[in-house]
């Protein structure tokens, strides 16, 4: 029958570990009688000794140790029995093991002592009899915290009387340095920091990152520990290494009794961090309006700059805290102060479209051409970032709309260029200057043409501008559409009698422009423009003067063409799958890389090309830059510079491991590149973050464009679908499948940014054909946990909306993950002003 005693259920249970979990001695002393194995574990490593022990059964536990239970038998994760009763604060237990000799200072696996454990729980009746059997007062675990720090920074006062009484040192300190009186102060537990300051615990102490007490109670809003700690005469000036002090601090988090009670203490209203940013700018920056009304009542320095060169006003400016700017006015702002690049605050208003502060600045005398250092008015500065309102309410208080900055931009040139139509047609009804020239000579119509804004050019032309205008380059604004491939753009010019046969400085014409860079559909609609409209040449001859033959043209090599003989690869790839092989090499005296592709047919002959064709005109910051492609040679090659620091991922986690987090940050530099590219009619179609790569100066650029095509183009006979858990669902479902577009990019960015966030591919460890499954059925994946932010993980779903017509634009994600990088950026300053420096965990997992 021995065996049945010891029977088994699922999770390891036996009868004998069941019974004294529930406390029952009887059952357990005839289990016992019956041979049952006393020493047998559950699934965690629990014996009935412990089990019994946890839950505080004195009568099972006397009768098990009877039976020789091993007393000082441990868990996995080091758990004693003696530890899981003092955990759970049962005295009579805690003196019936230490009467069977169980070892006092017994360590689990994070370094905890009974002692600590009791100290941590509260458990003053414990502690009590663990120092009476001498348990080590002064015992640290693996972080350094002891028993003191423990029940002070869980504000058990009880406890932390009865250690100092028995001699607890009042300034040791943990790992990070911090000590008891920390603990305490930061979580706000007032009658044990009084009880520790009677004990004469040291005030002014710093941890690690320079921090003191004080500033972790005004951090946490403690303003009842802020009080007792100045009324013991705290040091209310010192600054750590980054430069903040309790009173920043303050004015930083909104912390209103705090400010008033660190000013009447002698704070310097005016004491700056690091950076020059002082109280005041901080209130500004976060709109703590009764903060920063305080602080001005206390003198100080509304126009205190920064080490940018920024005040208050501009931080409330880019903030949008228009009753703050109100305030900084009332007590004598300077409104026209220049900041950071000798910006004004109206510019900086302008920039974020914020009318109502527009119209106070102005109000009050705003300079409103005033120019930064780049020559830019508050005009450019809305009319680079499309807010038509604040352009509008700008225009109408009479600025200037033909002011040129430091490369001869106008704001009607900017508009042209960045395809804002309405601010366009606002600026021509303003009379603005259709043909002035900037720095390289191009007119607004030779921007317009070179973006391919088809609706500006007609705008400008219907206003008179010179169609055939000529630049540094002695090209047109025809010329400049044809190599950048804009179809419509090219037949609006053509019909207001541009000059087909005008060549550039290298004597090549629109036409010839556009063969070079392999726009067939703009040579036929040039040439049959010449055929409707016939010129001077009659020799069989195109405008570029270049036979129309098919030998001729195949003999034309592509402007993205590098020989062979210019390019040198190392001996041994870094990198290589499917697609060929990756080496590091030169390009002439240039370090770069080079990656190798085997094409074998045609159409892999075709798509190498239109890889190298998109690339070519991919010239962005936020793309990784491409100097060329050889294909006069086996295998064919693509040479760029080195992202050296990696793809996304990768970079990600390197930075976190180094304490910092650039999620938002680089997704934003990455987004700003998936825009370039469809600002450029590019549909990229391959994006992950494998395709995002970070540069030598931690910059993210997009790169591999093997998937990508122009949308105004084919894109191409082959049928690749690309990786199945970044692709939108109308992309890879059975029934007719869509031709990849703008919007199954957002879809894609969208799967990026879980990446991103949760380090980790979109729908983990699924298979590919399930995933297809559930999104081709609309079903998304489940939120991961590392999406703490309702607004982020809502932003998600909005870019991966099943529906195409419901996924956000493009720009209105740009503005978003701009929202989200620049609250990364201010939850950065806030852990540099902290050091990063964390109240420890030391709580220890519940047993189950």
């Amino acid at each position: 029958w021995k065996a049945a005693t010891d029977t088994v259920e699922a999770n390891g249970w036996t009868a004998l570990l069941i019974a004294a979990q529930n406390g029952h001695a009887d059952v357990v002393r005839l289990l016992l009688e019956w041979k049952a194995s006393i020493d047998t574990v559950e699934a965690d490593g629990f014996t009935s000794l412990m089990i019994a022990a946890q839950n505080g059964h004195a009568d099972v536990v006397g009768l098990l140790l009877e039976w020789k239970a091993r007393v000082d038998v441990s868990s996995a994760k080091g758990f004693t029995p003696l530890l899981l009763a003092a955990q759970n604060g049962h005295r009579d237990v805690v003196r019936l093991l230490l009467e069977w000799k169980a070892a006092i200072n017994t360590v689990e696996a994070n370094g905890f002592t009974s002692l600590m454990l009791a100290a941590q729980n509260g458990h003053a009746d414990v502690v009590r009899l663990l120092l009476e059997w001498k348990a080590r007062i002064h015992a640290a675990s693996a972080k350094g915290s002891t028993a003191l720090m423990l029940a002070a920074s869980n504000g058990h006062r009880d406890v932390v009387r009865l250690l100092l009484e028995w001699k607890a040192a009042t300034d040791t300190v943990e790992t990070n340095g911090w000590t008891a009186l920390m603990f305490a102060a930061q979580n706000g537990h007032a009658d044990v920091v009084r009880l520790l300051l009677e004990w004469k615990a040291a005030i002014d102490t710093v941890e690690a990152y320079g921090w003191t007490a004080l500033m972790l109670a005004v951090r946490n809003g403690h303003t009842d520990v802020v009080r007792l700690l100045l009324e013991n005469k705290a040091a209310v000036n010192v600054k750590t290494p980054n430069g903040p002090t309790a009173l920043l601090l303050a004015a930083l988090f909104g912390r209103l009794n705090s400010v008033e009670l660190l000013v009447d203490r002698g704070a310097l209203v005016d004491l700056a961090d690091s950076d020059g940013f002082t109280p005041l700018m901080a209130a500004a920056q976060k709109g703590h309006l009764e903060v920063l009304r305080l602080l001005l009542e206390h003198d100080a320095t509304v126009d205190a700059k920064s080490q940018a060169g920024d005040t208050a006003l501009h931080d409330a400016a880019r903030t949008g805290q228009i009753d703050v700017i109100r305030l900084l006015l009332e007590h004598g702002a300077d409104v026209n102060v220049g900041g950071n690049n000798n910006c004004s605050p109206l510019l900086i208003a302008a920039g974020f479209g914020n009318v109502e502060i527009i119209e106070l600045l102005l109000g009050q005398e705003a300079s409103i051409d005033a120019q930064d250092n780049d020559g830019d008015t508050a005009l450019h500065e809305a009319v680079y970032k499309g807010q038509f309102a604040a352009a509008r309410t700008l225009m109408e208080h009479g600025a200037d709309v033909n002011v040129a900055n430091a490369i001869e931009w106008t704001p009607l040139m900017a508009a042209a260029q960045r395809g804002h139509v309405d601010i366009a047609t606002l600026l021509v009804e303003k009379d603005a200057a259709v043909d002035v020239r900037e720095n390289a000579g191009r007119t607004a119509l030779s921007l317009a043409a070179e973006d391919g804004h088809v609706q500006i050019a007609q705008l400008l032309v219907d206003h008179s501008a010179t169609v055939n205008v000529l630049d540094t380059e002695s090209r047109t604004p025809l010329m400049r559409a044809a190599y950048r491939g804009h179809e419509e753009v090219v037949r609006l010019l053509l019909e207001s009698n541009a000059d087909v046969e005008a060549t550039d400085g290298s004597g090549r014409s629109a036409s010839m422009i556009a063969r070079f860079n392999n726009r067939s559909n703009i040579v036929d609609i040039i040439t049959a423009h010449e055929i409707e409209h016939p010129s001077a040449n009659v020799d069989g001859t195109d405008s570029s003067g270049v036979a129309r033959s098919p030998s001729k043209r195949s003999a034309v090599k592509q402007d993205w063409f590098l020989p062979s003989r210019e390019i040198r690869k190392d001996k041994e790839p870094f990198s290589f799958g499917s697609f060929g092989k990756v080496y590091r090499g030169w390009w002439l005296s240039s370090r770069v890389v080079i990656k190798c592709v085997a094409v074998e047919t045609e159409s892999q002959r075709h798509a190498f090309q239109r890889e190298a064709r998109i690339w070519q005109k991919a010239r962005h910051p936020n793309i990784v830059p491409f100097f060329g492609a050889c294909d006069d040679s086996t295998p064919y090659s693509f040479v760029c510079e080195e992202a050296t620091n990696g793809n996304l991922m990768n970079y990600l986690f390197r930075e976190q491991k180094q304490g910092r987090s650039l999620v938002w940050r680089k997704l934003m530099e990455a987004a700003l590149g998936l825009h370039f590219l469809h600002e450029r009619h590019i549909v990229h179609s391959d994006l992950k973050c494998n395709q995002i790569l970070v540069s030598k100066d931690g910059v993210a650029m997009l790169t591999d464009f093997g998937l990508s095509f122009n949308s105004e183009e084919s894109s191409g006979e082959e049928e690749v679908v690309g990786a199945i858990r970044w692709k939108a669902p109308e992309c890879i479902r059975k029934s007719k499948p869509s031709k990849p577009n703008f919007q199954s990019d957002v879809y894609s960015f969208g799967m990026c940014v879980v990446e991103a966030v949760t380090g980790a591919v979109p729908w983990g460890p699924l298979p590919d054909p399930v995933v297809k499954f559930h999104v081709t059925r609309e079903k998304f994946l489940v939120r991961p946990p590392a999406f703490k932010s309702d607004a982020q993980w809502e932003f998600v779903r909005a870019m991966c909306a099943f529906d195409p017509s419901e996924r956000l634009e493009l720009v209105d994600a740009i503005s978003q993950v701009r929202k989200f990088a620049e609250d990364e950026a201010v939850e950065e300053r806030v852990r540099a002003f902290s050091g990063e420096a964390k109240l420890e965990s030391e709580a220890v997992e519940g047993t189950e």
